[in-house]
């Protein structure tokens, strides 16, 4: 649930190419910056359906910078054809790419900035007491919220799907803690259960909503009676990932760990078998596979935290540091 740099940079670099050949005059390189542009864009192109394959058919501010760039792109590959006997042609083609480019370039700093509402994230969390027994019945619909078909929820992952034990998996709390707790799955069943509807946010401007079921944080954290000094949740993963949340964050918004998903037990792709549900918080910190949960003092960054992303990850800011 990350930002592509295969899709950004050559994007990027092709769109200040092909502004560069409209507004230059007397470029004795055109041809190649032309191929070079072309290039630049295909793999920008190819980067972006690598990450988002299914947000070009929705109507939305991100689909919408997609498409500029694609007809900036398309524009840009006829022009090396549009030569010769065609040069004012060929110089208006050039032109109008460069104008799409532009947009396409305003467009992508405001996604890279946070300024560009994600749909659906700023709609107020809802909470029900519920049973940790599932129906194993797949829900489409909850508190009148259609649900994305988990077969079409888009998923990321560092090192490919996690293949997790039930039988012999245990979830340990350590840290800054009155004694470190170790418990089974089905001691994490008899936890009281919730449900709720949320819309987990990429930022690469994807998302989707679905029907969260889990117990909160909270509640596994009072079994192991979190010390003074804890103010933060480390969350760590089986397949090495880290990211944490505040303690006042997980306790005010009563964060969920989910074991269910639209209904049925959270499949092994999804992240079985616990999953950060971290409303109106970027996708990178919806943990998955987790295994741990360590209490700090002090602020530790994660995974992607480490490679430059925000550790507020709040939607609506830039992702980015």
């Amino acid at each position: 649930m990350v930002i592509s740099l295969l899709h950004y940079a050559p994007s990027a670099a092709a769109a200040l190419l092909t502004i560069y050949m409209a507004l230059g005059r007397g470029v004795k390189t055109h041809r190649i910056v032309s191929y070079a542009t072309a290039i630049a864009a295909s793999v920008g192109l190819l980067g972006y359906l690598t990450d988002n394959p299914t947000n070009l058919l929705l109507i939305e501010f991100h689909s919408i910078h997609a498409w500029i760039g694609i007809t900036a792109l398309t524009l840009s590959i006829a022009n090396i054809f549009i030569r010769g006997k065609h040069r004012r042609l060929h110089c208006a083609v050039g032109r109008v790419a460069a104008l799409f480019s532009i947009v396409a370039l305003l467009m992508g700093a405001l996604i890279l900035l946070g300024r560009v509402p994600i749909a659906g994230s700023d709609v107020a969390n809802r909470q029900f007491p519920t049973s940790s027994k599932l129906p194993e019945v797949e829900a489409t619909t909850f508190m009148n919220q259609t649900l994305m078909p988990i077969s079409q929820q888009n998923n990321n992952a560092i090192v490919g799907m996690q293949v997790i034990d039930r039988a012999t998996y245990r979830l340990r709390v350590t840290g800054l803690v009155e004694r470190n707790v170790t418990m089974t799955y089905d001691d994490l069943l008899k936890l009281p259960a919730y449900s709720e509807v949320a819309y987990l946010p990429c930022v690469g401007g994807w998302g989707f909503w679905a029907k969260w079921t889990g117990f909160r944080i909270t509640d596994l954290l009072d079994t192991a009676g979190v010390k003074p000094n804890g103010l933060y949740v480390m969350f760590k993963c089986a397949d090495g990932y880290s990211t944490e949340l505040p303690l006042s964050y997980v306790e005010g918004n009563q964060t969920l760990l989910a074991y269910g998903l639209n209904d049925v037990t959270l499949p092994m792709n999804r992240g079985f078998p616990l999953q950060v549900v971290a409303d109106s918080k970027y996708g990178y910190k919806w943990a998955k596979w987790v295994v741990e949960i360590e209490v700090r003092s002090d602020p530790k960054l994660g995974f992607w935290e480490s490679s430059g992303y925000s550790d507020s990850a709040d939607v609506g800011s830039p992702p980015l540091r």
